[in-house]
């Protein structure tokens, strides 16, 4: 019998059975380990984003509270390079106030000097003689309020040790702690104290230290900073050796020491000159003096697109002058200085020819007045730029005689639109003038004019009509013991008669009565505004053969605030007395008066007298409305009064030389016979160099031009021509040229011309010329020089700077200032001894 044995296949399968049953749990153990795992690497990386977010937050404020003390000390800094900006410029004009008695060095040193003592005057504790420590309050008081609340100021002294803390309360108030030693104990204490806390001053031979400051700032959140370190001021560097005072020449059109005149040599023509730059004259006259002559001229003066000048002046040391039929125009940019203007209205009998001045936007200055005579003259000053109002028209006279700096209109059909500038203001009061009028009064008259004196009026815009509220009122004159006038109802003025037979050697009647209340004046007296028989001025003046007139004025102390602001209140009484009157002569001499009231937008308007608005287009009895003054009235413009001296020095500055600042100018550039021309030019030089040139034995015409036979193209058509007399541009025998005119004598010119004329006595702009400045043509001129072989065989080399006071410092000019005008405030004040906690 056989026995069973294993079956290979059926093992084989039980084993397969069991292979698939255990691959099935290893599967399911597998994907729970691997879901465990990614869950274990998820959450690391959250941790470890929420671990890098707080990192982040945390070095965010850190960086915060590190840069928050940081804060505090860039704003002292600030504010102390505001004042290392003041002392630099006082210094520096006390320097040049003995300018040419003191060499470089003493220069230096003075400067120096005077830079240190003004910077510890100013941190200096008030009232203290001792100028070696600083006020700490003056610095806290350096931050802003929302800084303020954080810090914490000391001191320290010379071992690190606190000396005095000063910070604000929990209310708000300023507290002031000293460090002071326990007598008993030996420990330092913090006490309050009424003491001023200071710091120590230590000089340098290039500047000063504060030494000793420590900042503590808390933030917000309560995260506190502190810094321990010295702020130093350096002394700016400036070379004395060099002239500062340079105008930017190449900016410059012309320079004339007499006029510069608009004018074609068939004054009958019209002619249309543009002006580009800056210049000065004298005078600047448009058309001409005599009546018929260049009616049809007009100047503008501008820059073609792109290149427009928001730094060019105008300036006109003694007047801009617009003869009859004249036109000039302006953009919007730079400034107009003027000693004063006239404006003599258009064409007698063509009724449609103006005399038209329009300043579109750009700042007019104006030392005396503004007169209008003649009909028909059309003056604008400001004008909207972008939809807001543009332009200023500023009359800075201090009020008395030639700079009385007001409007006078003497001529007919007037209109006057000044509504539309952002500031007007009108420093000077107007006149009757009677000491240039002619009286015709002869021996025979038995009567004469003594002591006249032109009359001041309360008005700042005045027409002629307006004289007559001056008059004194007729029922003053000639008054009897009963309070009555004797002269029967007569008005001012009387004639020559009635004054001998009724006034003059009658004791019992008073000349002109100070205490008689007049209807004319509202019921007032003369003597309610000041006035005293000084104050009364009495005019003789012939008519005809037949006819003597006697005028009484009030004349109003033009010296005094108080008699100014009198004239002003007489003014507005007279006028709020007869209004419909003086509407109506007003109607007589003017179209338009237009000035933009107070209230309309951002407007300032300064007025040292009276202004009466007209309109003709509105109805009658409405026509006029009255202005009052502001100037001397309004306590709140007495720091504007400061401005408008300010700017009768700048007026005096660019007469003198074409700079802002009067105090840069050396004391003989100051004197009455120097100018512009004068200050520029150096005819000394041009005197030699003409004497060497006709005695040699060249081309003597040629050779007062200097030029570049080798350069570019751009650079040959470059020259500079020296002229010792007169001068017609182009010569005859010339070719035009850019660059530079310097002339002794007249300067004609005939074609168009880029770049810089200076002339001894009067340019004139022949018909359709157009001169503007170039800046490169002069800068090329300005480095030109040539030889010349003089009478004795010897060469002579001279350079065209050398003809210009100042020389080579104008190749230095940037066009605009000279490099030591530079100063970076912020290389000057730095950090030593820093610490940080």
């Amino acid at each position: 019998m056989k026995i069973c044995g294993r079956n290979p296949k059926i093992f084989s399968r039980v084993r397969q059975f069991h292979r698939r049953t255990d691959n099935k749990g290893s599967a399911m153990v597998v994907v729970i380990i691997a879901m465990a795992f990614i869950g274990i690497l998820a959450s690391v990386l959250m941790y470890m984003s929420l671990l890098n977010y707080q990192m982040k937050v945390n070095n965010l404020k850190a960086k915060d509270n590190f840069y928050s003390a940081e804060t505090v000390l860039d704003e002292i800094r600030t504010a102390m390079g505001e004042r290392v900006s003041a002392s630099v410029g006082s210094a520096y004009e006390l320097v040049l106030k003995n300018y040419e008695a003191t060499s470089a060095e003493e220069k230096q040193n003075k400067l120096r000097y005077y830079f240190l003592k003004d910077m510890q005057d100013y941190y200096a504790v008030t009232g203290s003689v001792n100028i070696n420590n600083y006020d700490l309050t003056k610095l806290f008081n350096s931050l802003s309020s929302e800084i303020k609340r954080g810090t914490v100021l000391e001191t320290l002294n010379d071992s690190g040790e606190v000396v005095y803390r000063m910070a604000l309360d929990s209310s708000g108030s300023l507290k002031v702690y000293v460090m002071t030693t326990d007598p008993v104990t030996g420990n330092k204490e913090r006490v309050e104290t009424t003491d001023i806390p200071t710091g120590r001053f230590q000089l340098y031979t290039d500047g000063l230290s504060f030494c000793g400051l420590k900042v503590t700032y808390t933030d917000t959140d309560g995260y506190v900073s502190v810094i321990q370190t010295d702020i130093r001021v350096k002394m700016p560097d400036m070379d004395f050796a060099q002239a500062v005072t340079l105008p930017s020449i190449t900016g410059i059109s012309m320079v004339a020491q007499e006029n510069i005149q608009a004018l074609p040599s068939d004054s009958t023509l019209i002619s249309k000159n543009v002006i580009g730059g800056s210049f000065y004259a004298e005078r600047f006259i448009v058309g001409s003096e005599e009546s018929g002559k260049g009616n049809g001229v007009t100047v503008e003066w501008k820059e073609t697109t792109g290149n427009e000048n928001e730094d060019k002046r105008m300036v006109m040391a003694s007047d801009l002058y617009l003869g009859e039929g004249a036109t000039l125009t302006t953009d919007q940019y730079g400034e107009v200085w003027a000693g004063s203007i006239a404006m003599n209205g258009g064409i007698p009998g063509n009724t449609g020819s103006n005399g038209t001045l329009s300043f579109q936007g750009n700042n007019v200055y104006v030392a005396g007045d503004l007169r209008m005579t003649g009909e028909r003259n059309v003056f604008t000053a400001g004008a909207q730029i972008d939809g807001e109002y543009a332009g200023q028209y500023i009359g800075f006279g201090n009020g008395k005689g030639v700079d009385s700096s007001a409007i006078l209109v003497n001529g007919t059909d007037t209109e006057i639109y000044l509504n539309e500038l952002k500031n007007l203001t009108l420093a000077g009061n107007s006149y009757i003038s009677l000491t240039k009028a002619k009286d015709g009064i002869t021996s025979g008259d038995g009567v004469s004019n003594t002591g006249v004196q032109d009359v001041m009026m309360g008005q700042s815009i005045a027409v002629k009509s307006d004289q007559l509220a001056y008059l004194v009122p007729a029922q003053c004159i000639g008054v009897d013991a009963s309070g009555k006038t004797v002269l029967n109802g007569a008005s001012n003025p009387i004639t020559l008669e009635q004054y001998k037979d009724k006034i003059r050697d009658q004791a019992d009647v008073t000349e002109v009565a100070l205490n008689i209340p007049s209807a004319t004046l509202n019921g007032h007296t003369l003597a309610e505004y000041g006035l005293t028989q000084n104050n009364i001025q009495k005019i003789f003046k012939r008519i005809n053969s037949k006819i003597t007139l006697v005028y009484y004025y009030v004349s109003f102390d033009s010296t005094s605030d108080t008699a100014r602001a009198n004239a002003n209140r007489y003014f507005q009484d007279y006028y709020g007395a007869n209004q419909q009157t003086m509407e109506a002569y007003t109607g007589l001499y003017t179209k338009a008066i237009q000035v933009r009231g107070q209230q309309n937008g951002a407007y300032i308007m300064h007025l040292a007298g009276n202004v009466a608005m007209y309109d003709s287009s509105a109805a009658a009895g409405s026509q006029e409305k009255l202005l009052d003054a502001t100037l001397t009235s309004d306590g709140a413009n007495a720091g504007y009064q400061a401005l408008l001296a300010s700017d009768q020095l700048k007026f005096q500055a660019l007469s003198k030389k074409m700079i802002d600042v009067y105090e840069q100018l050396l004391p003989s550039e100051k004197t009455d016979a120097a100018n512009a021309y004068t200050n520029l030019v150096n005819e000394g030089e041009i005197t030699t160099f003409h004497a060497v040139l006709n005695g040699s034995t060249g081309n003597k015409v040629e050779s007062k031009y200097f030029g570049n036979t080798t350069g570019s193209l751009a650079e040959q058509g470059y020259k500079a021509v020296i002229v010792k007399g007169d001068y017609t541009y182009p010569e005859a025998g010339f070719g035009e040229f850019s660059g530079l005119i310097i002339a002794t004598g007249d300067v004609k010119v005939t074609k168009e011309f880029q770049g810089t004329i200076l002339s001894g006595g009067t340019i004139t702009l022949d018909q359709n010329v157009n001169v503007e400045p170039d800046r490169d043509a002069v800068l090329h001129a300005l480095t030109y020089s040539r030889t010349i072989v003089d009478a004795a065989g010897k060469t002579q080399e001279y350079h065209v700077v050398d003809f210009l006071n100042g020389g080579d410092g104008y190749l230095s000019s940037n066009g605009k200032s000279y490099k030591n005008s530079d100063i970076n405030l912020g290389d000057l004040i730095v950090y030593e001894n820093w610490q940080k906690e």
